[in-house]
């Protein structure tokens, strides 16, 4: 299994996991409480009011269960409330029900309690309409749900209020989760003894009666309790105006969880994973806080996002992916060590590993351009020099001119005596390799120059350096014998990039680039096209220019000439080509590459070349 599958396969794995977490509406706890932080204070309706059957009621008006005929005093005062629920149990006759009979008979807008026990529906002794007061509490004991279907004879208490309330209203009762609009006592509530004191404006209200004194124990935790339980009568007012407002909670369905998980997980495995730390510690937290405020913001639209699994997902799949990415990195990281760590810099190799993707091991085609150096006369040099002294001033020159390959992305092949090979596009993929490569050797001659006033100071000998540079195709890989081998290129293209720098010398130039090499530089560096060769071994001319350090007026207009002369002499008008030559030459008296142009014209005019002249000249020596 390749390192792409092991990655799918265990995201797979994380991704089976977390849905079937889902599905089993695991962590049911943890995902709740987390919700209920989402629930945002509102303003209640001003319509609704509750009378509560609290503890100074029952302290003024006497020892609870009250006579009936305190109900049936309050009632007719709130004759004129659309609705009036009453939140207690008549579920047995008593000896005074005769006057709450007839008020509940007269008055039409009352609706009783009645309870659902075990399938088993108890419904009030009372003729009128009534609706069933349980309430569903989770497991954690949190109120936070009613339930539209616990009998179908009849509907919870608030949807009997409000369809008595609204009669021509039409809405399907499937109101599931309470959208809780703040803490306990959030309603407006008057006493029952206050009421009956002062009986309230009920006219176009609906009004809740209900106990909210605790030793009654009719209170229940809900999301917005903060500690204090909430009475019944309070949590059946709440569901009512969700019912008016039609703004009753609705919560992410398994499916569009599923979805946003798996999304979050992807993000974390496949994206952020791959950030470096400095980026991962700020960004993960910072993508779960923006989930928590879209989430807050979609609260206040009365939809719930489940801020649990996408949030576990995004942190799992992230820390998964960074572990994964690691030991594969380590694993890559110690592979390539091993493969590399003989023949390239330590620069070079850090900058493998850390782009590794763009690698491959092994011989392969690829087209690179290659780099050639070479001390000139350096048998001279070597005459003048103590070994010592010999061995100090080519290390010194080695040093600072692979430094300045490495600076320019390039790979050293070899150091063959004073020679130097190189190339660029290998092992790493490099879209400007070419440019890179004549950057290097503009910056190796401006850095030789350095070093020339060095060594003067030292009273060292002046040395000078040729350059060739090709851009081809090569055989790059692994090269040698089992025991020992090198990461190296061969083919044609090799031994071109190694004439050019041998051209170097007899043309009086410091860098000579290929046409290969020219078409890639487009106008990024001044070239002169010097002439159209035959290499030892080749018989197809190649043209052969000179990668010129400065880009001034002054040697442009004298390039100018020159390749006017170049233009004349390959039409094999060798007169013109003379006259513009020795033009170019006045401009540029030391010019080498054009005093040879004007021997050759002259040698031309005298013994013409052959009809089928190519205009390539032929090279005796490498």
């Amino acid at each position: 299994m390749n390192v792409d599958s092991k990655k799918a396969f265990l995201f797979i794995i994380l991704a089976a996991t977390l849905s079937l977490l889902i599905l089993t509406n695991t962590f049911t706890h943890v995902r709740s409480s987390l919700t209920d932080q989402l629930h945002t204070s509102r303003t209640p309706l001003d319509n609704i009011l509750i009378i509560a059957i609290d503890d100074e009621s029952i302290q003024s008006i006497g020892r609870w269960p009250w006579s009936r005929d305190v109900l049936a005093t309050l009632l007719p005062t709130l004759r004129g409330a659309k609705a009036i629920g009453v939140d207690i149990s008549f579920l047995e006759p008593s000896e005074n029900d005769l006057a709450l009979t007839t008020i509940i008979n007269n008055q039409k807008n009352i609706i009783l309690a009645a309870e659902v026990n075990k399938g088993k529906l108890y419904n009030p002794i009372f003729q009128t309409d009534y609706g069933y007061v349980n309430l569903i509490t989770d497991p954690d004991g949190i109120t936070r749900s009613v339930s539209t279907t616990l009998h179908e004879e009849t509907k919870p208490f608030a949807f009997a209020i409000q369809e008595k309330a609204f009669p021509n209203t039409e809405k399907e009762n499937q109101l599931l989760h309470i959208n809780f609009i703040g803490p306990p006592e959030t309603f407006h509530t008057i006493p029952f003894k206050q009421a009956l004191e002062n009986p309230p404006d009920a006219k176009d209200k609906i009004v809740l009666i209900g106990a909210t004194a605790p030793d009654l124990h009719d209170t229940f935790f809900v999301p917005t309790s903060h500690g204090i339980a909430m009475a019944g009568v309070e949590i059946h007012a709440t569901i009512l105006q969700n019912l008016i407002l039609e703004n009753g909670l609705t919560h992410q369905s398994n499916t569009s969880l599923i979805i946003s998980t798996l999304l979050a997980a992807t993000l974390g495995f496949f994206v952020l994973s791959k950030r470096k730390p400095h980026t991962l510690v700020p960004l993960t937290p910072a993508i779960i806080v923006a989930y928590i405020f879209l989430a807050i913001h979609l609260a206040k639209q009365a939809f719930i996002l489940d801020l649990f699994f996408p949030s576990l997902a995004l942190l799992l799949a992230t820390g998964l992916g960074v572990a994964h990415n690691y030991l594969q990195e380590k694993q890559h990281s110690a592979h390539l060590t091993d493969a590399f760590g003989r023949y390239v810099s330590k620069d070079l190799l850090q900058e493998i590993i850390n782009r590794k993707h763009e690698l491959k091991l092994g011989g392969a085609k690829r087209t690179i351009t290659i780099f050639f150096s070479d001390i000139r006369g350096f048998t001279t040099l070597s005459e003048q020099l103590s070994p010592e002294d010999l061995v100090h001033l080519v290390n010194e020159y080695l040093t600072v001119m692979t430094k300045t390959i490495i600076d320019s992305k390039g790979t050293i092949d070899k150091f063959i005596g004073d020679a130097i090979m190189a190339f660029w596009n290998a092992p790493l993929l490099q879209k400007n390799h070419a440019k890179l490569a004549c950057t290097s050797a503009i910056k190796q001659i401006r850095a030789l120059e350095k070093l020339k006033k060095s060594w003067a100071k030292r009273n060292l000998p002046k040395i000078n350096i040729g350059c060739g540079i090709h851009t081809g195709e090569a055989l790059i890989g692994n090269m040698g014998s089992e025991d020992r081998f090198d990461y190296t290129a061969m083919g044609d293209t090799i031994n071109l990039g190694s004439r050019l720098e041998g051209l170097t010398k007899p043309y009086g130039v410091s860098i000579i680039i290929s046409e290969s090499t020219k078409q890639l530089l487009k106008n990024s560096f001044l070239c002169r096209k010097l002439d159209s060769v035959k290499v030892k071994g080749k018989t197809k001319p190649v043209d052969i220019y000179e990668l010129c350090l400065t880009k001034t007026p002054k040697e442009t207009s004298f390039i100018k000439l020159y390749e006017q002369a170049l233009n004349h002499y390959f039409k094999q008008n060798f007169t013109k080509a003379l006259a513009r030559f020795k033009q170019a030459l006045k401009k540029k008296p030391s010019d080498l590459a054009t005093q040879i142009m004007i021997d050759r014209c002259e040698t031309y005019k005298r013994s013409p070349p052959k009809k089928d002249w190519d205009g390539g000249f032929e090279m005796t020596s490498k």
